[in-house]
């Protein structure tokens, strides 16, 4: 098997891909870019570029993204984060909310100090 056709039938791609079609289906292609969108997919595209681009402009929006209720936007954004930074800081989008709660205040600590806003 291709190592393309094996990658589009992992479980996760194809949730990841079910999402994106439905929310283009609701509309996505005229919704803004960014964050900030009201496109849950719009929001994944943002994650993924800001990885790309290895934009530390968008870390705090990522580490936004890491509260989301949505499971995917929350493995994107570590994901995300995990390559522009190479932390995850023990975070896991699949744990419990006490548990991402807890590393989200790891990864605030953390940019917080690295941006010369810690003691």
């Amino acid at each position: 098997m291709s190592a393309a056709r094996t990658a589009i039938s992992h479980p996760l791609v194809g949730s990841l891909l079910a999402v994106a079609m439905l929310a283009c289906a609701q509309g996505c292609l005229r919704s803004p870019p960014g964050f900030d969108s009201p496109s849950g997919t719009k929001r994944l595209e943002a994650a993924v570029e800001a990885a790309e681009r290895s934009d530390t402009t968008e870390i705090p929006a990522l580490i936004n993204q890491l509260g989301s209720d949505d499971a995917a936007a929350r493995l994107v954004a570590i994901r995300s984060l995990e390559r522009i930074t190479g932390e995850t800081f023990g975070y896991d989008h699949a744990a419990p909310a006490a548990e991402r709660a807890q590393a989200i205040e790891r990864w605030r600590a953390a940019y917080t100090d690295a941006a010369g806003g810690g003691d």
